[in-house]
């Protein structure tokens, strides 16, 4: 059966990108659309703290005409946004806005996943998977740093430091004098000072530069080397120094505007990003940079195809990791109680409840639920007592690669509530994630707490099974051997049954086979 095309959404600072695509079996794509809309979602917000009226409906216009384009493809739409959204004050109301006016979701994302989906995306473009990178990607409200090897983020960091950000702190009217542009220098500077010694301490093999900051500097010093636009895009120091110094020398908008290769829609705002990129050049002794073509979209794409599982990607999961690092992180600490018959016991419930309860359990869940279960318990390195608490915070303070916002907050809550109260709708952390989301984590905490009692003093079942007879939902235990004793668990099951009991209406009665 032939798969859907994807549509990914890039919803910048700057600008708001779409393509859509179609994969085929191997991994790859064929793109069928992109769109590009100039939207400066953050300007002239302050220090992107709040999204202006003029630039929220700048931003809704375009995400109705991607959205139209991506639906007349019969696309699965996915949709991210970055600095400007996830800083602003009145996010959230321009986020029910996109829901309302285009039946769309957005996610937030933070910015250490910003850089790892730029870096996926890079991987798509450029041969480097065997090679220390360091990514480089400038942004309107912000610019994400990174070194990955074969996939794997080695270091990842995401600076309030992008072209709209700097123009409207230095350059607010587009000219520029010898002493904002040194203000800015040094700004930049100590802003840097942390990426620098993370990145002379790893070393890389290659830099790379990604998006509208790079792409116009490749372009003009392009043009300025009369170098054919089919050329490997990789420029020095020198290349960059010689184009900083022209765009520098214009001093206004309409001077700048007249550069080869410079978009009038970025003569404002392409100083402060080549001074951010001119800085990075100097202070991480970056050489030379390719500039690559895929970025954030391109890696929110891949991202998807991994997530469905998809064939021929041979990318690591960078989900699972990020989750068994944490667990062995905290198992150093506080040793416990291997969690991988729980995990198991979890997965069997969901999948029996599944066949009998779809509207409570979807197929796509399974895989928070192995990630709650196995950190669960993550929260005992701190104290055993209301240890359910210190996972919550556990987990939603920690670098999770690879999984949105609302993910992490939903296996923060299903560790919360897997012992003790109930969720609650007085527990604002659980009020404020949406009704759908409200519903999944009860749904896997009341699982969750009941594969706990049949896991208890070690107990392992091989096989389960449920049936509905009347308003009865029966629990069919297989245990390992015929002599395993499983009363213990079936009492600690049937005390934390009334959860999920609640949930779908029936009666659990346990039973061995």
């Amino acid at each position: 059966m032939p798969q859907k095309p994807i549509a990914a959404m890039d919803l910048g600072t700057n600008s708001f990108h779409l393509v859509v695509v179609q994969p085929d079996s191997q991994g790859r794509f064929e793109i069928l659309s992109t769109e590009k809309e100039a939207v400066r979602l953050g300007s002239g917000g302050g220090d992107l703290d709040l999204i202006l009226p003029d630039a929220m409906e700048r931003g809704l216009v375009a995400l109705k005409r991607f959205t139209a384009i991506s639906r007349s493809m019969h696309a699965e739409i996915r949709a991210v946004a970055t600095s400007a959204v996830r800083e602003a004050k009145n996010s959230a109301e321009f986020l029910r806005q996109v829901k309302r006016e285009c039946d769309l979701d957005v996610e937030v994302i933070l910015g250490k996943e910003e850089a790892r989906l730029i870096y996926l995306g890079i991987l798509q473009c450029l041969p480097v998977y065997d090679k220390r990178v360091l990514t480089i990607d400038i942004g309107g409200g912000s610019t994400e740093y990174l070194i990955g090897k074969a996939g794997v983020p080695e270091f990842a960091n995401s600076l309030k430091l992008g072209a709209i950000r700097l123009k409207d702190r230095f350059f607010e009217k587009g000219t520029v004098s010898e002493k904002r542009i040194a203000e800015c220098r040094q700004f930049i500077q100590i802003g840097l000072t942390g990426v620098r010694e993370e990145v002379l301490a790893r070393k890389f093999d290659i830099a790379i530069g990604s998006s509208g900051t790079a792409e116009t500097l490749w372009e003009m010093i392009r043009l300025k080397k009369r170098v054919s636009d089919l050329s490997e895009p990789v420029f020095t120091r020198n290349d960059l120094d010689r184009i900083v110094e022209d765009i520098l020398g214009a001093e206004t908008i309409e001077k700048r505007a007249r550069l080869p290769g410079l978009d009038d829609k970025r003569a404002d705002i392409i100083v402060g990003g080549a001074i951010l990129l001119q800085e990075s050049f100097k202070m991480l002794e970056i050489e030379r940079m390719t500039f690559s073509r895929y970025a954030l979209r391109e890696g929110v794409v891949f991202d998807t195809l991994q997530r469905q599982s998809w064939r021929g990607l041979n990318l690591p999961d960078i989900r699972r990791a990020s989750v068994d690092r944490l667990c062995e992180t905290f198992q150093k600490v506080s040793p416990v109680v291997d969690s991988t018959p729980t995990v198991e016991t979890a997965l069997m419930l969901h999948d029996e409840l599944l066949k009998i309860k779809s509207d409570l359990f979807a197929p796509e869940d399974r895989f928070l639920l192995e990630c709650s279960a196995k950190l669960h318990n993550v929260g005992m390195a701190i104290s055993h007592g209301a240890h359910h608490k210190h996972s919550y915070y556990i987990i939603k303070n920690s670098d999770l690669l690879g999984f949105t916002p609302l993910e992490i907050e939903i296996m923060a809550l299903v560790a919360r509530y897997h012992r003790k109260g109930l969720p609650k709708f007085s527990h604002p952390e659980f009020a404020g994630i949406g009704k759908s989301a409200q519903q999944k984590v009860t749904a896997m905490a009341a699982v969750l707490r009941i594969a706990i009692g049949l896991t208890r003093l070690g107990a392992v079942t091989e096989a389960i099974s449920l049936s509905v007879s009347g308003k009865t939902c029966i629990v069919g235990l297989t245990a390992k051997s015929k002599d395993q004793d499983l009363s213990i668990p079936i009492w600690a099951a049937k005390l934390k049954s009334g959860m999920l009991s609640d949930l779908i209406g029936l009666q659990l009665e346990f039973v061995k086979l």
